[in-house]
C-alpha cells in the first residue's frame, strides 16, 4: 500500500512537472490562448466563432423560413383546423 502511494506521488509529480514545462513554453501558451478564446466564445453564445458571412447566411435562411411559414399559414382554411366547437367545451 505504501509503495502504491509513493509511486502515485512520483508519477503525479512527474506529470505536473512536464505539464508545467509544456504550458510555459511558446506552444503551450498558444494552446492556453486558444482554450481561453474557445471558452469565451462558448460563454458568449458562440458569437466569436461566427464570422459575418455565417451570420448573414443564417439570417437569410431564417428570413426565408419565416416567409415560408407565413405563406403556409395564409393557405390554411380556418375551418379545417377546428377539432371541437364551443358546445363541446361547455359540456
Amino acid at each position: 500500500m505504501k509503495n502504491k502511494f509513493v509511486l502515485g506521488l512520483a508519477l503525479g509529480s512527474a506529470v505536473g512537472y512536464v505539464a508545467s514545462k509544456y504550458l510555459t513554453s511558446e506552444s503551450g501558451q498558444k494552446l492556453l490562448e486558444n482554450v481561453k478564446t474557445i471558452r469565451g466564445d462558448f460563454n458568449n453564445g458562440g458569437v466569436g466563432l461566427a464570422d459575418a458571412k455565417l451570420v448573414d447566411s443564417f439570417n437569410e435562411r431564417t428570413d426565408e423560413l419565416k416567409q415560408q411559414m407565413l405563406d403556409t399559414a395564409d393557405k390554411i382554411n380556418d375551418d379545417s383546423n377546428i377539432v371541437f366547437d364551443e358546445d363541446d367545451i361547455k359540456k
